[in-house]
């Protein structure tokens, strides 16, 4: 045992998220795993450039069984896990593209489809569903900044 009187596999856990968290890094956990991504390993690096708005309309999801069914492990579409500043959009809008989306993020990645997610239609990923009942459905006018 140590100072906190927990178990070692615990301790060092609890380590881990603490350096991880003071390092400026994301994590993620489900199913007791726990998995560490960098923000800055998601967009790559370089100037953006801009497109021109175009008006969606943008509903919210989360994670879980209510928004996704039997989709509900925790990955996207493109094998990514299912945690951060993430867009479903319809399948012209490739994997990857980053879209500045008003109120929500300047820089959110297309990494989901959904069966709804057509034409005019974008889903941003919250991590609770009470955030994405919160944020409704709104029209805005979205970028594609890379």
């Amino acid at each position: 045992m140590n100072k906190y009187n927990i178990s070692p596999e615990a301790y060092k856990a609890t380590q881990l998220i603490v350096t991880c968290i003071i390092a400026g890094l994301c994590l993620w956990a489900a199913y007791g795993i726990v998995r560490v991504f960098s923000p800055q390993s998601r967009v790559p690096a370089g100037p953006p450039s801009v497109g021109p708005a175009q008006l969606y309309r943008v509903t919210a999801y989360c994670p879980c069984k209510i928004c996704c069914g039997r989709w509900a492990d925790g990955y996207t579409a493109s094998g990514k896990p299912a945690v951060g500043l993430i867009v479903a959009a319809p399948p012209n809008i490739p994997f990857g593209t980053v879209l500045g989306i008003p109120g929500y993020s300047l820089r959110a990645v297309v990494q989901d489809r959904g069966g709804a997610i057509t034409g005019d239609r974008l889903d941003v990923l919250f991590a609770t569903h009470q955030e994405a009942l919160n944020w409704g459905v709104q029209e805005l006018m979205v970028k594609e900044v890379r």
